[in-house]
């Protein structure tokens, strides 16, 4: 039984983190969304109105790459918020316990095999040295039985 439960905890924690990860990468693609749909906005908007702004002041070349070094700034600081957003500490949590409960399953189920492995070699021997002595025979008999059949589920 602890086995079942350790398995759920390990399906819940995954489940969990799975949903904080789609989680994290949603904001990740609003965030490059964003910055996509800002560098767009600034170049067809901004551009021609800072640049006829710019031509007052300097040479067309001049207010070109002003234009330029503006598009890079406002370009990196989205993309450096796109790609920062790192695993938070309830999905780092939720990988710890799972890693835990999946050890754990591992363990107890390695426990329950070798018990019935062992309880199963013990009945088989007994019901073969309760051969014969008649009265001790049905019972190490039926114990025998039963442990094949539970050992076949």
């Amino acid at each position: 039984m602890r086995a079942v439960e350790l398995a759920k905890v390990a399906a819940a924690a995954e489940a969990l983190r799975l949903r904080r990860i789609a989680r994290r990468q949603a904001m990740r693609a609003a965030f490059g969304a964003g910055a996509a749909v800002f560098a767009i906005g600034v170049f067809v908007l901004l551009h021609v109105v800072l640049y006829h702004l710019l031509l007052n002041l300097v040479s067309p070349t001049v207010a070109s790459l002003i234009l330029l070094g503006l598009d890079l700034v406002v370009a990196g600081v989205l993309a450096f918020l796109a790609m920062r957003n790192t695993p938070d500490d309830v999905e780092r949590e939720a990988l710890e316990v799972r890693r835990q409960a999946v050890i754990e399953m591992k363990k107890s189920v390695t426990l329950m095999a070798v018990v019935g492995e062992v309880s199963g070699l013990v009945i088989r021997r007994r019901a073969r040295a309760a051969v014969t002595n008649p009265r001790r025979s049905r019972a190490w008999l039926i114990a025998d039985v039963a442990s094949r059949l539970m050992a076949r589920k």
